[in-house]
């Protein structure tokens, strides 16, 4: 696998949200971790596919 290290993220969330966050984390301290990670895979798909296809287009100009 991938090796790894802690990192730390301070947000700033309304309050009503902080308390709900800080509310998850304490039932369940995996659970946001697991939500960043998705959301961070998926951002850093969609930007290679992105790329992707800038790189595909370029390549079709050249051929017009």
């Amino acid at each position: 696998m991938w090796d790894t290290r802690p990192v730390e993220v301070v947000l700033q969330l309304p309050e009503d949200l902080a308390d709900d966050v800080e509310e998850i984390q304490r039932r369940d301290p995996e659970f946001l971790n697991k939500v960043i990670r998705y959301g961070l895979t998926r951002r850093a798909m969609f930007q290679a596919l992105s790329r992707s296809l800038e790189r595909q287009g370029d390549g079709l100009r050249e051929l017009a």
